[in-house]
């Protein structure tokens, strides 16, 4: 009788910290009205930049007493929700970026640690239908018990994603290779 008690009682602390540990991950949804992801580059004639305007996305986090950490997450934009001021530009970006065999850009978060006191992230990537692997620093910021900030940048390379840099005016403008991409983003109780 006992034994079956002690049991009965692992049973219910396990049951316990299961239920406990559960409840302390918490899904957060991207909020496009707070948040920016910008690709900067250089061309023969000028830089240029071009922004996301609407972009889907999560993070889980594991909520501590005053802290949340980020535990996993995965953003997702349509290649025509990339945006400049030139449509001849956003043109010859969609047709580059292969829009009409893959039309949707993701990022998945494949493993969060810390090096030398810095928060690091590696992504996989899958852009024009290849798949890479980047590493970023970044930085969170705890805005509310309902909102954080997620931050950072990284530098690629097109032809990394077998990516053409484009060219116009009949190959006199040349678009470089490298690119920066920033980012920040807000994610909530929507």
């Amino acid at each position: 009788m006992k034994d079956r008690n002690k049991l009965y009682f692992f049973i219910g602390v396990f049951i316990s910290c299961i239920s406990f540990s559960l409840e302390a991950q918490i899904t957060l949804l991207l909020r496009n009205d707070g948040s920016l992801l910008k690709v900067e580059g250089t061309s023969t004639i000028h830089d240029w930049e071009m922004e996301v305007e609407e972009m889907k996305g999560n993070i889980i986090v594991m909520q501590t007493d005053k802290l949340e950490s980020l535990q996993s997450g995965e953003i997702s934009f349509k290649v025509n929700s990339l945006v400049s001021d030139h449509s001849l530009m956003n043109k010859k970006a969609y047709s580059a970026l292969k829009e009409n065999k893959h039309p949707v850009i993701k990022g998945k978060v494949l493993e969060i640690y810390t090096e030398n006191s810095l928060s690091k992230v590696k992504l996989e990537l899958d852009i024009a239908g290849v798949k890479r692997i980047v590493t970023s620093d970044y930085k969170t910021s705890l805005l509310n018990t309902k909102q954080i900030k997620v931050q950072g940048e990284f530098d690629l390379q097109l032809s990394d994603f077998d990516i053409e840099p484009p060219v116009a005016i009949m190959g006199t403008i040349k678009t470089g290779d490298a690119i920066t991409i920033t980012y920040s983003f807000l994610f909530g109780n929507n």
